[in-house]
């Protein structure tokens, strides 16, 4: 078998080779955009911790937009406060069922609670910025066995160091990151570890130490063995610094595996022949640039402006007194103090200052957000909607990217968790039945998928759904007056249920197709009863002017005794 330490170890430095090609470029982006992840090469892993950032900046316009996105983007996309997803089955027919509707709130109810109980809102900010600024923002998710619950991280862009497979998906994840002796004697116990990192933790136990933990497909895989090791992702944890303690020992302190990545590794924009991710910010370089160096003339501008250079005689060297209050004495008709005129022209460059700041702002799509902030008039409700889904269609490419790399893998990682400690709904035998089926035909129709409804993907179906059926009732309506029975080409019901489902609306207010039955059959009742009533009120109101009483038996009769005549 080969030296796991030592392979783990090599792959390590390839990958670092790969990266390396980044670091100019995410050091510009530090620096200008997001200061906090300004220890962004990895050989600044080492330096100290709390010193100030953002020495070199001159300009707030693009972390502003920075910050902006990340907290737009967080609000109409995955906050606490509202319903952001719900669970649906591939397969259209079964997501009609009755059972599985119900099935369905249940489980969402469940991985509702499961999120709540994480500190997954708690470091989506975090997550957000990396991918607004970096381009590359990567996640981490592990289960706490004594809470019960998920723990999720925000991991450093220097930490992490990725690969793709065949399609362009990331499978090969590398995190170089330290850990403090007292929490790597807890992760690993001190059997695994080097006997100096055993010393510190009794000793220093906040010394730190470097590991490495890597996640990448599994090439021992068995389906059905119950040991982590065969599972379809392997993962290794190895100290850094290689050891030759023992004979045999390679440095791994931790081997297993996981049914699911444990990183989700989000990049926001992506070319087809790289690796790593853009950002706006990457794109907006130039005027990002631009935007600090104008913010440095302007302050350099504003400074000559406070305190213009001035001409000073020779003999007065020394004696000048430029403070507030100052006096400076001279002989009548004497030498005089000048200002040097600089010819600064202060409108000139605000103006070009501001024309940078809304392309920066543009980049950030910073209008989508400050809608109603920004509006020269006010408008009514559907007219903010209707530009709001205008601007949505622009936070289309993020948004996707968003899902499938990084909300849709966390949801299968939660719900794994969640799965295997009880706590989420029986299906129905029918879902179970269709699970069954699926697999046995190698296809996932009948597994649960997750579909967004946060108000930014619910003004994006505004547009490509809602839109065509009010353009087409619309002209309906119109051709109606000429031609009647068109409208009977529309089915009521299913526009009905098409209409709800594109606006996301709420599935424990809809009427079942069992309890709609119930409830027209009740109405067709009780319109029955009313047009007999009405006819036997008519029949009681003529009844009096009839001169024969009724015989005995006689409809007459009855009906005399149902009016109470």
């Amino acid at each position: 078998m080969p030296n796991l330490g030592a392979t783990t170890r090599l792959r390590m430095s390839q990958l670092e080779d790969v990266k390396r090609d980044y670091e100019d470029r995410d050091v510009d982006i530090a620096r200008y955009v997001n200061p906090r992840r300004e220890l962004i090469k990895d050989s600044q892993r080492f330096d100290d911790k709390g010193e100030m950032r953002g020495r070199q900046s001159y300009s707030g316009v693009a972390n502003s937009a920075l910050g902006i996105w990340a907290d737009g983007m967080q609000g109409h996309m995955v906050s606490q406060s509202l319903r952001w997803f719900r669970g649906i089955i591939g397969d259209p027919f079964l997501n009609r069922v009755d059972e599985v509707q119900q099935y369905l709130q249940w489980y969402d109810e469940a991985m509702y609670g499961e999120f709540r109980r994480s500190n997954f809102y708690d470091i989506l900010g975090e997550w957000f910025r990396d991918a607004g600024s970096i381009g590359t923002a990567t996640l981490f998710t592990e289960e706490d066995i004594s809470r019960s619950v998920a723990v999720h991280t925000v991991i450093h862009p220097r930490e992490i160091f990725i690969a793709e497979d065949m399609y362009g998906q990331v499978d090969t994840v590398f995190r170089k990151f330290f850990l403090t002796a007292k929490q790597a004697v807890a992760k690993f116990g001190k059997e695994k570890l080097s006997q100096a990192v055993v010393d510190n933790a009794e000793k220093f136990p906040e010394k730190r130490h470097e590991f490495i933990h890597a996640v990448f497909p599994n090439e021992d895989r068995m389906f059905g063995s119950l040991l982590s090791i065969h599972k379809p992702w392997a993962s290794v944890y190895i100290q850094a610094e290689a050891r030759q303690e023992e004979e045999g020992d390679d440095g791994t302190v931790k081997r297993g595996g996981f049914d699911f990545n444990p990183y989700s590794v989000w990049r926001l924009r992506k070319n087809s022949d790289e690796i790593y991710g853009y950002s706006a910010a990457a794109d907006a370089m130039v005027e990002i640039k631009k935007s600090h160096q104008l913010s440095k003339t302007l302050l350099e501008a504003a400074h000559m402006a406070v305190k213009p250079a001035k001409n000073v005689p020779e003999h007065m060297r020394g004696h000048v007194r430029l403070e507030p209050d100052g006096l400076n004495y001279f002989e009548k008709g004497g030498d005089t103090i000048s200002v040097i005129q600089s010819g600064v022209n202060y409108p000139i460059a605000i103006d070009r200052e501001e024309k940078v700041q809304r392309i920066i702002e543009d980049a950030y799509r910073v209008d989508f957000f400050l809608i109603l902030q920004r509006s020269e008039r006010e408008k009514t409700a559907t007219e903010i909607m209707e530009l709001q889904s205008e601007k949505a269609i622009l936070l289309g490419p993020q948004v996707d990217r968003l899902e499938n790399e990084g909300l849709k893998k966390k949801f299968d990682i939660v719900s794994d968790i969640a799965d295997k400690a009880g706590k989420l709904p029986e299906p129905p035998q029918i879902l179970i039945d269709s699970i069954e089926e699926s697999r046995a035909r190698g296809t996932s129709s009948a597994r649960i998928d997750i579909q967004f409804i946060g108000p930014l993907a619910q003004a994006q179906r505004r547009i490509f759904q809602m839109q065509p059926i009010k353009n087409a009732l619309n002209e309906l309506a119109q051709a109606s007056v000429i031609y009647p029975k068109v409208l009977d080409r529309v089915d009521p019901d299913k526009l009905a249920e098409r209409i709800l489902d594109s606006t996301d609306f709420p599935q424990d207010i809809m009427r079942t197709d069992a309890e709609l039955d119930e409830f027209r059959e009740a109405q067709a009742q009780a319109a029955q009863q009313a047009q007999l009533q009405e006819q036997l009120q008519g029949a009681a109101e003529a009844y009096p002017k009839l001169t024969k009483a009724p015989e005995e038996g006689s409809p007459a009769e009855a009906l005399k005794e149902t009016v109470g005549a």
